[in-house]
């Protein structure tokens, strides 16, 4: 089994520098300010290699931070360095970029439409949802650049995903936030991420629950004039739901993908990089000059659902069993101190996310709506395609 491993997709962080100081941000200092010409190119030629005799193509880099755009100079040479490697391996290697689009321009947008970059871009909603919590370092607002850059971006991909941090200090505009990126700026992807750890009070997840019900009732009136909007949860959760699929794992974090520092050390994804704290060399695989240890990766690619510890119930005993499979092994890390033991507020979350997904799911239905719900979850990008194995 050991020898056997290989990963067709990799987070690259080409630096751990940013222009914004998001109070949130998980991303941390790690060693080099920045990744190397040299090194980015050896993970381009590791993971070719890496995969030679497996069938996965395309092979995937995701390009991160930090604020990746920074080093668009080595994210530009990566892109085309990995196009003459293509002929040599058989295969083709496809791109995204995480940005907080501060330093979005003509040159980047032209280069991302020839060659294909998607581009997932972190917004959190409105000025204020926005300023409360994502500052340039001198504590002025970014948010006219984001804004004019998100209408930009949008004007020549459509289809680019918006990622929203949900904190527990802007739940209560949750919905509201949702209309504005929708509305507002035309994003008609949205991702709203947790942030799982702080919601630690019942009235944080009463309110939750209602605003993400709010949520799913905008995707329905949107629905009745052949409008929709792909919500990431509610998508998924109803794919999953729908095709009767019993995931086993919430994401394939050192099953299917990696992260590698801006050194070149290879770990489960990119959230041990900066999550792990004093564990890091603990979680180090590898890395791209030296390969990978491959008996390092055997806790990751054994686990599934059938080792998580559970939450507040065993995981046979929750509503939510078929649906869930655990949630973000890095963060449970960062907390628990034990990957396979989920945060309590994980059984919250995707009992409230089920729910509503069967209750959006009987509404389509009623309305004479759910061929239309199947055709539109099925559209996706490739920011809202699922990690796991």
């Amino acid at each position: 089994m050991a020898g056997k491993w290989h990963v067709p997709y990799a987070v690259l962080f080409l630096t751990n520098s940013c222009n914004l100081c998001c109070s949130y941000c998980f991303a941390g200092k790690t060693g080099l300010e920045s990744m190397s010409l040299k090194t980015g190119r050896k993970t381009i030629d590791w993971l070719y290699k890496n995969t030679e005799g497996f069938h996965e193509d395309p092979l995937i880099v995701s390009f991160f931070g930090g604020e990746p755009l920074l080093r668009f100079s080595l994210l530009r040479q990566l892109v085309e360095y990995s196009k003459l490697q293509e002929d040599r391996y058989g295969k083709r290697m496809i791109f995204s970029v995480t940005t907080n689009g501060t330093l979005l321009n003509t040159a980047m947008l032209d280069f991302f439409e020839e060659h294909n970059i998607s581009v997932l871009f972190s917004i959190d909603g409105d000025k204020a949802t926005n300023d409360r919590f994502r500052m340039y370092k001198d504590g002025s607002s970014p948010f006219e650049t984001i804004y004019n850059n998100a209408l930009r971006l949008l004007e020549r991909f459509p289809n680019i995903a918006a990622r929203m941090t949900v904190t527990k200090e802007t739940i209560p505009v949750l919905a509201s936030n949702i209309r504005f990126l929708n509305e507002e700026l035309g994003f008609r992807f949205i991702s709203p991420c947790t942030a799982l750890e702080q919601i630690d009070d019942h009235e944080s997840w009463r309110v939750f629950d209602r605003q993400c019900r709010a949520a799913a009732v905008y995707v329905t009136e949107k629905a009745m004039v052949n409008d929709y909007v792909h919500l990431h949860f509610l998508d998924n959760g109803i794919e999953q739901i729908t095709s009767n699929h019993e995931v086993d794992v919430a994401c394939g974090a050192g099953k299917t993908f990696v992260g590698v520092d801006v050194e070149g050390s290879i770990y489960p994804c990119h959230r041990f990089v900066s999550y792990t704290g004093s564990d890091r060399t603990k979680f180090r695989l590898g890395s791209v000059y030296d390969g990978i240890d491959p008996a390092k990766t055997l806790p990751f690619r054994r686990y599934d659902r059938h080792h998580i510890l559970g939450c507040y119930t065993r995981c046979e005993e929750c509503p939510a069993k078929n649906f869930c499979a655990g949630g973000c092994i890095a963060l449970h890390q960062e907390i628990n101190g034990l990957f396979t033991m989920p945060l309590l507020q994980q059984q919250k979350l995707m009992n409230i996310w089920y729910n509503i997904c069967i209750e959006t799911i009987e509404w389509f239905k009623q309305a004479g709506r759910y061929d239309f719900l199947m055709e539109q979850i099925t559209m996706k990008p490739k920011s809202f395609m699922p990690l796991n194995d």
